[in-house]
């Protein structure tokens, strides 16, 4: 049976759009703008990376919440944010992070400068660099190429259409007749780029369309000899296994392609689902030697990959212990922070305390950016040293904590050592049970923080919530107030229960936005086209680096 070439080409393309474009994460659904313009400069550099210049003008729809932030996708994880500034009409931008929405890329949070309904703006956004962006070709082994995609939005928060211009710098000393343009793409209305030399000289090649769409990704690429680059910067092509998968998709009957598409999707679902709640970057498991010592017990979950509810759980009663909040409520959680803040704060304990909103409650939004910060910098910390020593290390820290707990010989030295060792004692699995066993006979002097933990509520000797009222972190008394062991444990154990239940609303939901930050899937490679600027055609494998890929949500606001 013959197939009609344009229906295969239309089944395989929406088949594939499908498979590589989900899932996509949503924004808060008040959002409502247009992108007016786009206009991305590419730089190519010698040594393989690239450097982005992003211009974006938005306009904010009457009503609608106001863009306050945008997510900028970037091409691989090769980058790094003090090479990243932004600024809004020349006024400069102050707090630029690592975005929960994209694989790869930054949130530029527009904060005074932010577009308010009924107005436009155009946000400014320069990245200095960003590695491994340039492949060899495979047609041609004395060519190398680039392709990227610039930064989309979604569908459901953007409307109208863009002007877009997409320009490639070549790399320096490639002569106007050397390089070769790849294909444009489907629907664009040139054929080809424009071509001139910029103000350094380089070979710019300039894609233009006034009316493109904002919510479509569009790929753009280049080849160029490889003696422009560095012989160390060229990565190679698509695998074997990708060339005789393309060549499968090229040669069978639509119905066994759509099985193997089925049956993929399958697989991918399974797998996301299996490794969602996997948060650990894989590089923290690479093996180094000795011990990573000095971490904080809050770190050491993270290490020990304990649930993310519990870890803000722990923030949350280091913060009450050091008098910087106060909780107001427990259903729902409401917090209040104190003033004037402790010093020296952990930074994880800075993002949280960023995570209240003006209604007391906590912003999940916030929190995730909060745990991807904290498990990337435990990432850092615990590089060169063997994750499985120190791991047994710090298992033994939360024992001997319980220990020193279990053989006090007196009521009051046993209150105290739990206090002390609060947050390892939570890192034990049995820690409800065992502070059940541990206090279930007996007085507890209760901690000076309980003020902070239960202000509405008074010890059976009329201590209230001290300094509490004032914010200020309370004095020693001259002597504690106590509570019947049970009541106490009772209370401890439904409050950290209780709150790890409701400190987020999904816990599954939640880690996954985590993990797509801190262990990402793969990116995949993809085979390309290119075309030659003299109107000859030759073939070009080079992976797709494109910024946005992992994500067609990237920026514009939540």
């Amino acid at each position: 049976m013959h197939w009609n070439k344009t229906y295969v080409l239309l089944v395989r393309f929406a088949v594939l759009s499908v498979l590589l474009c989900l899932p996509l994460t949503s924004y808060a659904q008040d959002y409502s703008f247009s992108l007016d313009q786009e206009i991305v400069d590419v730089w190519i550099n010698q040594d393989g990376s690239v450097s982005l210049e992003y211009w974006f003008t938005f306009t904010c729809d009457p009503g609608a919440h106001p863009v306050d932030v945008v997510d900028v996708g970037l091409p691989t994880d090769d980058y790094s944010l003090a090479d990243v500034r932004a600024d809004v009409g020349g006024q400069p931008i102050s707090f630029i992070e690592e975005s929960e929405y994209v694989t790869y890329g930054v949130a530029v949070w527009l904060g005074d400068a932010t577009i308010g309904p009924g107005r436009a703006g155009t946000v400014h956004v320069v990245v200095d660099r960003v590695g491994g962006m340039v492949y060899e070709d495979s047609d041609d082994a004395e060519y190398a190429s680039t392709e990227f995609s610039p930064t989309w939005l979604d569908s459901q928060f953007v409307h109208g259409t863009t002007d877009l211009a997409v320009s490639f710098h070549l790399p320096p000393g490639v002569g106007v007749e050397e390089p070769r343009w790849h294909h444009s793409p489907s629907g664009w209305p040139q054929e080809q780029p424009d071509t001139r030399l910029d103000e350094e000289g380089r070979v710019l090649y300039t894609w233009y369309n006034a009316a493109a769409a904002p919510d479509r990704q569009y790929t753009f690429g280049a080849s160029f000899p490889c003696q422009y680059v560095s012989e160390g910067a060229i990565q190679k092509g698509p695998s074997a296994l990708e060339t005789i998968f393309s060549a499968i998709i090229g040669c069978c009957p639509v119905t066994i392609f759509l099985t193997i598409v089925a049956g993929i999707i399958g697989l991918s679902v399974w797998g996301n689902r299996r490794r969602r709640m996997q948060y650990l970057s894989p590089s923290m498991k690479v093996e180094g030697v000795g011990i990573k010592r000095g971490l904080t017990a809050v770190e050491a979950a993270i290490l020990l990959e304990t649930p993310l509810n519990k870890v803000l759980t722990m923030i949350l009663f280091g913060l009450l212990k050091k008098g910087a909040v106060t909780v107001l409520d427990d259903d729902p959680l409401k917090i209040q922070i104190n003033e004037p803040l402790p010093e020296k704060l952990h930074p994880y304990e800075e993002k949280f305390l960023k995570a209240v909103k003006k209604d007391r409650t906590l912003g999940e939004s916030r929190l995730s950016s909060t745990m991807t910060g904290l498990i990337k910098a435990v990432n850092n910390k615990m590089k060169g040293f063997s994750r499985k020593e120190t791991v047994v290390y710090y298992r033994d820290i939360v024992g001997r904590a319980w220990q020193q707990v279990e053989g006090a010989e007196t009521p009051e030295v046993r209150s105290k050592r739990f206090d002390e060792g609060l947050e390892w004692a939570m890192l034990d699995e049995d820690f409800e049970d065992r502070t059940q066993r541990v206090f279930h006979t007996g007085p507890v002097f209760v901690p000076m923080w309980w003020g902070y933990y239960r202000p509405w509520a008074r010890t059976p000797s009329g201590a209230g919530p001290r300094g509490a009222q004032t914010g200020r972190a309370p004095t020693q008394a001259p002597s504690l107030p106590t509570l019947p062991g049970a009541a106490f444990a009772a209370t401890i154990v439904r409050g950290v229960e209780g709150t790890a239940s409701n400190i987020v609303g999904s816990l599954s939901d939640f880690t996954g936005k985590v993990t797509k930050v801190t262990n990402p899937p793969p990116k995949r490679s993809y085979s390309g086209r290119s075309y030659s600027g003299k109107g000859g055609s030759s073939s070009c494998a080079c992976a797709c680096a494109c910024a946005g890929c992992a994500c067609a949500c990237a920026g514009g606001g939540r």
